[in-house]
């Protein structure tokens, strides 16, 4: 990994205390010009005719700005990131950086409930009745319309698609980790780049074999051992949770040893956040009173923001 500039770790611990989700800030001291605090909507239509609704949440600091996908859990829907997104774009203290963030629907969830036939038929897709190769193909699909829309963004200059990071919660953990081993396994072209974006993944209460998206393949993707910052996050009252959550830090921890004590505790790019509740997924990120939220920025600026992955234009990777 390459190396990162050290921050104040107690001052940051202080301000993500607060209480994040009403707490004023101003954007122009994070970045040259101010962030329209109101979310894009964003609608993609999938290679399979799924319609996606997602909100976009503009960074002030544009090429600078980290990209944030946030991915749900079953039987939720974007809503439930409304004020963690509005956090991470706007986040309380001036050291924390204004990050730009997408938050969608998975198909068969909030308004991503209608799929287009050929021939213009419109289908319901009943959350309750989604089937194995449904969950697959939210990787295969809804996850391509999302880099696609990131790749439209980065090229007008609204953010760094090459500092890419995956938040997913239950079932969206583990599209993330799936879709982060796609984009670590496809192939470099000499003309313009592609894939090998995803530089952080933050896994809440990761499930070793969810139905139809398994993990243990894609933890074995060489880019995704190696080259992925990663933090997982779980309940430590769930057992079957926990079991989960350690055996993906098991698959992991050989390729990320500890850093000797004076590189600081930036440099550690393979965190385990356990908490004493048997409660697991979005809430453990969304409650204040269970304290994430400050990891998880410490996280973001020191193994994202403070990294040097250049801005490249994307022109023609659609």
């Amino acid at each position: 990994m390459r190396p990162v500039v050290r921050i104040g770790w107690i001052a940051l611990v202080s301000v993500g205390l607060l209480a994040w989700e009403s707490t004023p800030a101003t954007a122009q001291r994070r970045g040259s010009s101010d962030v329209e605090k109101k979310p894009e909507s964003v609608k993609m239509r999938t290679k399979d005719g799924v319609i996606l609704k997602g909100s976009f949440y503009p960074s002030s600091l544009g090429k600078n700005a980290v990209p944030i996908v946030l991915l749900h859990d079953f039987k939720e829907s974007r809503t439930v990131f409304n004020g963690l997104a509005r956090a991470l774009q706007d986040p309380p203290g001036e050291q924390n950086p204004s990050c730009a963030v997408l938050t969608i629907d998975l198909r068969g969830h909030g308004e991503s409930t209608t799929a287009e036939a050929r021939n213009g038929r419109t289908m319901e897709i009943e959350t309750a009745r989604l089937g194995k190769r449904d969950f697959q193909n939210m990787v295969m699909f809804d996850m391509e319309e999302v880099r696609k829309f990131l790749v439209g963004k980065n090229d007008a200059g609204a953010l760094n698609l090459n500092k890419l990071c995956l938040i997913g919660c239950g079932m969206g953990a583990n599209v993330a980790t799936i879709w982060a081993a796609k984009d670590w396994s496809t192939p470099p072209l000499a003309s313009r780049k592609q894939g090998q974006d995803v530089k952080g993944l933050v896994l809440v209460s990761p499930d070793w074999g969810y139905r139809g998206l398994p993990l243990l393949q894609s933890l074995r993707q060489p880019g995704v051992q190696q080259e992925v910052s990663m933090m997982i996050v779980y309940g430590e009252g769930d057992r079957k949770a926990m079991k989960s959550s350690m055996t993906v830090h098991k698959n992991l921890e050989k390729y990320h040893p500890d850093p000797p004590p004076e590189a600081g505790p930036e440099a550690k790019d393979l965190i385990m956040v356990s908490i004493p509740t048997a409660l697991q997924g979005t809430r453990l990120l969304t409650d204040p009173s269970f304290r994430v939220f400050p990891k998880l920025e410490f996280f973001l600026e020191a193994r994202l923001a403070n990294q040097e992955y250049e801005w490249i234009q994307r022109r023609g990777t659609n």
